[in-house]
């Protein structure tokens, strides 16, 4: 049964990724088998827009558009929806043209944040965003956060509005995933997501869902499941509070 839906995922051939590499065209197909065999029924192909090197927007999301339209014409399962994941520099260079990369047909942005300390000036700044842009905030793979930031930071990123996703990998990592599950426990972070993680690793997202499933209560669970599902009907923020 596929019924998992992922909103941070790097399947898209010869388009940039969060951490800097590229999948060739036998690796996208390789990993798209693998969405197809993980129960995973949705997923958001997301790559990563630096101005620099994917050019203008309209060429970058054009070239996004292309890859998955061709994906969707053959294949039901997964279906892939655009996104795209941006660094938080470029999102208050273009605060108010940021509508063009937000996930699906939502009002939710997926968002890199630099790793600086949680300042009174850096949570104006990240609020301003919101309020300017008018979309909802999702600060992506904060699993690499962990060293760096305490537990009173992801607090108050929270309580300055954003939402907060968690790779595969700050569930199935023994350093990370104490830290991961308090934080979906306590619907501090919202998302799990296959997210930016090395391209040369296997998938492991059912695994981390499963994961999550033994760890967590039922109805905890449940929530975690469909919270991806929401963002995608668009739904109001409120709902993941």
């Amino acid at each position: 049964m596929n019924y998992y839906v992922d909103i941070y995922s790097n399947l898209l051939s010869e388009m940039p990724a969060a951490n800097g590499g590229v999948l060739d065209v036998p690796a996208a197909e390789a990993r798209l088998n693998a969405f197809h065999e993980s129960s995973i029924k949705t997923a958001v192909c997301a790559p990563y827009y630096r101005p620099d090197r994917c050019g203008t927007p309209a060429e970058f999301l054009a070239r996004r558009d292309a890859l998955i339209a061709a994906y969707n014409e053959n294949r039901q399962i997964p279906h892939l929806v655009g996104g795209a994941v941006l660094p938080l520099s470029y999102c208050l260079e273009e605060m108010r043209g940021l509508s063009q990369f937000v996930v699906g047909s939502s009002e939710y942005l997926l968002v890199d944040l630099p790793m600086q300390p949680v300042t009174e000036e850096f949570c104006e700044t990240l609020t301003r965003l919101r309020i300017v842009s008018g979309l909802s905030l999702i600060a992506v793979d904060i699993d690499r956060y962990y060293d760096f930031w305490s537990l009173e930071d992801w607090l108050t990123l929270r309580q300055n509005g954003m939402l907060l996703q968690i790779s595969v990998d700050g569930l199935l990592s023994a350093e990370q995933r104490k830290l991961s599950l308090y934080l979906l426990a306590n619907q501090l972070a919202h998302f799990v997501a296959t997210g930016g993680r090395d391209i040369r690793e296997p998938l492991r997202f059912t695994e981390a869902m499963r994961f999550i499933q033994r760890s967590l209560p039922a109805e905890i669970y449940r929530r975690i499941k469909n919270n991806a599902g929401m963002l995608l009907s668009n739904a109001e923020p409120s709902v993941f509070v």
